[in-house]
C-alpha cells in the first residue's frame, strides 16, 4: 500500500521555510489556515491528516506527489503462492486401514 514519507516532507518543508525566511510564528501569520501545532508536526516529521498535508504543500509550493512512497511491485508466481501456504502437510492419523 502506498504511503506518505513524512520525514522527507519534513525536510523539504523546513528547507522551504528557510528559503522564505519564515519562522514558525511568521509562517503562522502568513498562512492563516495553519497553526503552530500543525507547522511543528510538519517540520518534525509527524503524521498529518491528508487535508493538512495537502494544505501545507499548497502553502509552501511543494508537490504532494513527490512524497508518495509506493511499495515495490512483487511478482506473483506459483512458487511465491506456494510459499504462502498456511498449513504444513502432516501424515494421516488413521493408520494402516485398521
Amino acid at each position: 500500500m502506498a504511503d506518505i514519507s513524512f520525514l522527507r516532507f519534513a525536510n523539504a518543508f523546513q528547507d522551504r521555510l528557510n528559503d522564505l525566511g519564515y519562522s514558525l510564528r511568521r509562517a503562522e501569520e502568513q498562512w492563516p489556515l495553519t497553526d503552530r501545532a500543525m507547522l511543528s508536526r510538519a517540520i518534525n516529521g509527524k503524521k498529518l491528516s491528508a487535508g493538512n498535508f495537502l494544505l501545507l504543500c499548497e502553502m509552501a509550493g511543494l508537490d504532494p506527489y513527490s512524497f508518495l512512497e509506493r511499495p515495490p511491485h512483487r511478482r506473483v508466481t506459483l512458487k511465491t503462492i506456494a510459499a504462502q501456504l498456511v498449513t504444513e502437510p502432516v501424515p494421516c492419523e488413521t493408520g494402516d486401514g485398521a
